[in-house]
């Protein structure tokens, strides 16, 4: 049966635009704007929601904390027991980090200003308290330089509370870590430690140099003297001299021999057989340092160097219960309050960094949980300090990265170095008295070296100027104000590099072509198909690629590959528009993404003619004569006289038939070539 086609259809050819087209699409016609304090009673059902869905879930921790205590600690027996060697190397581990926390502690204390047992024991207390809640195991907290930096404003007699006496300053000192404790408590419970994903990798890298060369800076008091004063720490800055070969040569020698072995031990004895496995090779370069300058440098040369003894002897008392008692005035109060904020997140964003960087050594995949779980246990550290006259402090990288190194993967590590800090206070200060500072240095010289990132040199050598500049930023205000303003400086300079590039990636394809819209022919459409996101960066770039004197009567927006971001992209189409329809021309408006389309009906000023604009059913004409094409072969063979089925059936058993028939003929020449070559044969 002969095939027919039917007649292809041809779309309404009259031309030119029709501004009274019917709308078309309901959706947006459907929107209804909420009154204007609709956001207030919807605010408090959101504030609400959040609040109850927060009290439920501590609310079942809480309950659960019993059995999950029982289980954790049921957990951990079996573990240590299996493996005593791992329970071995964390409390080994601890007591190396202890020993390095001392001096470190003891100087951080003089750059604060406080007695050098508040820094001991905030060291005691925050090592303890963050290594059984911390996020990180195996990481360490303690008196740090980053709050020490911030914290002399408050206790210096020329800072913002000279007007009130020693007692008073430190009286208020301590309250604020008490305020800062609930602050950092706050950040974990509206988990605000995911803000840390807008730190850009060059902030994070200017952060570790800043640290690095922080903790290098802390160590040059090993080479300077004083004679006025008994003890180191009781030399005033203008009191102390640098050790130097024409002054005292022997004594400046001796102090870069221990630096030196001490470096070298830290460097080569992982290296040794089995033991080198089992002792951390900081502990091994404490223990060779004490024999060295006890034995061979005081004995057999008859010269040593300073130890902690001569630096700042350790006896204190246990910690005792003392709540802060502070002027009541307003300025106190404030000042209080502004300190408080000020080291709540410096305190948070340096653990928080400090966390990731432990990550990065031991290989595993951070976690934004984990982040806020350390905010908690920093804030309940600050807290608990403040209650017993510590100064307070938060993660400290080079003492995480010796614990790290030494292998320590688990709690017990920086739990236990909170409690030998706390027996080297009580009673072990006899030993440590007699550790040699420049010892101590060089342990630390190394942690500086693992902790500065050496890639910044290829970097700034190869890498984008912005990038450049972001890692110079952020690791020179590190050094020179806080941590704080240091990560704060570098998100601003990043995000402003990136919506300026983000403004410049904004780009359009004009086509300008005959059109069917809402079933017309229109002909000279200007079809511009926009790519990128439009925010206020750029608007000016987007609005500069129209020329509405040249432009057709009819141009249309295609947004399916762009993305409108604020309100300065919404007035900057809005303007458009509005130029447009002054000029008697008009604007479609077609793929606005779902998650934008709110945004323009909330925020434009024109409701109704937003909604002309995207009402409209647009179709290219060669589209249009495709489908066609496609519709008149489907009608085509649906006129068939037989199904499609028995087709091909049919046509697969005429295919079959011609097969047998080959099939057959080439069996007849076969048999033919046979009887041919057995007559053959027989001749």
């Amino acid at each position: 049966m002969s095939c027919c086609k039917q007649k292809k259809e041809t779309p309404d050819p009259t031309p030119g635009p029709s501004f009274d087209d019917p709308s078309i699409h309901e959706d947006y016609k459907n929107y209804q704007r909420d009154p204007f304090l609709a956001f207030i009673p919807q605010l408090g059902r959101w504030g609400f929601g959040i609040l109850s869905n927060e009290l439920s879930i501590y609310g079942k921790g809480a309950a659960s904390a019993p059995s999950f205590t029982s289980k954790f600690l049921k957990g951990a027996y079996s573990f240590y027991r299996a493996n005593p060697n791992i329970l071995f190397r964390e409390i080994l581990s601890g007591f190396t980090v202890a020993i390095m926390q001392v001096p470190e502690s003891i100087a951080f204390s003089f750059v604060a200003g406080v007695p050098p047992l508040s820094g001991l024991q905030a060291t005691w207390w925050m090592a303890f308290i963050t290594g059984i809640f911390g996020g990180k195991p195996g990481m360490i907290s303690g008196a740090a330089g980053a709050l020490a930096v911030v914290v002399t404003r408050l206790t210096a007699s020329d800072g913002v509370l000279s007007y009130l006496s020693v007692d008073e300053r430190l009286n208020v000192l301590y309250m604020t870590m008490f305020v800062c404790g609930i602050f950092q408590i706050g950040f974990a419970m509206f988990r605000l430690a995911k803000l840390v994903r807008l730190i850009p990798e060059t902030g994070m890298i200017g952060f570790m140099n800043g640290l690095a060369i922080i903790i290098f800076m802390a160590q040059l008091p090993a080479f300077q003297y004083c004679e006025a004063e008994p003890l180191f720490v009781d030399c005033t800055v203008e009191q102390r001299q640098w050790l130097t070969f024409a002054g005292q040569p022997l004594e400046l020698s001796l102090v870069l021999v221990h630096v030196a072995c001490c470096m070298a031990i830290m460097k080569f004895w992982p290296m040794v057989p089995k033991v080198g496995r089992w002792i951390p090779a900081s502990l091994m370069a404490l223990l060779i340092g004490t024999l060295i300058e006890w034995t061979l440098f005081r004995q057999a040369i008859g010269q040593g160097t300073r130890v902690v003894e001569q630096t700042a002897p350790i006896a204190g008392d246990p910690p005792r219960f003392d709540w802060p008692s502070i002027p009541t005035d307003s300025q106190t109060l404030s000042t209080m309050l502004s300190f408080a904020i000020q080291l709540a997140a410096i305190g948070a964003v340096e653990s928080v960094l400090t966390l990731q960087a432990c990550n990065e050594i031991t290989d595993t995949v951070p976690k934004i949980s984990d982040s806020n779980q350390e905010c908690f246990a920093q804030g309940l550290a600050n807290l608990v300090c403040g209650l017993f006259r510590a100064m307070g402090g938060d993660a400290m990288i080079g003492q995480s990265t010796i614990n790290i190194m030494n292998g320590a993967r688990h709690r017990v590590s920086s739990t236990m170095s909170g409690v030998f800090m706390l027996l080297f206070t009580l009673v072990l200060s006899p030993f440590i008295n007699l550790l040699p500072i420049a010892t101590l240095t060089g342990v630390l010289f190394m942690v500086v070296l693992s902790t500065f990132q050496w890639k910044t040199f290829i970097i700034l050598r190869y890498g984008r100027l912005s990038d450049s500049a972001a890692i110079v930023l952020v690791t020179v205000v590190a050094v020179f104000t806080n941590l704080a303003i240091a990560i704060a400086a570098g998100i601003i300079l990043s995000a402003l590099v990136h919506a300026w590039d983000s403004g410049a990636h904004v780009e359009t394809d004009v086509v300008v072509k005959d059109m069917v819209v809402n079933g017309k022919r229109v002909n000279d459409v200007k079809y511009v198909h926009v790519r990128g996101s439009i925010f206020f960066s750029s608007t000016r770039k987007f609005v500069n690629m129209f020329n509405i004197a040249e432009d057709p009567t009819t141009v249309i927006l295609d947004f399916k590959d762009a993305l409108i971001i604020d309100h300065s992209a919404v007035a900057a189409i809005q303007g458009l528009s509005h130029r447009y329809a002054l000029a008697g021309k008009r604007i479609i408006i077609l793929n606005i993404q779902q998650k934008c389309v709110g945004r323009m009906q909330r925020t434009h000023g024109d409701k109704d003619k937003l909604h002309t604009q995207m009402s409209h059913q647009v179709a290219d004409l060669e589209s249009q004569g495709r489908e066609g094409e496609e519709r008149e072969e489907n009608v085509a063979d649906s006129t068939s006289s037989e199904p499609k089925d028995l087709q091909n059936l049919k046509m697969f058993e005429a295919n079959v038939d011609g097969i047998d028939t080959e099939l057959n003929k080439l069996i007849d020449n076969n048999g033919a070539d046979v009887q041919e070559v057995d007559s053959q044969h027989r001749a």
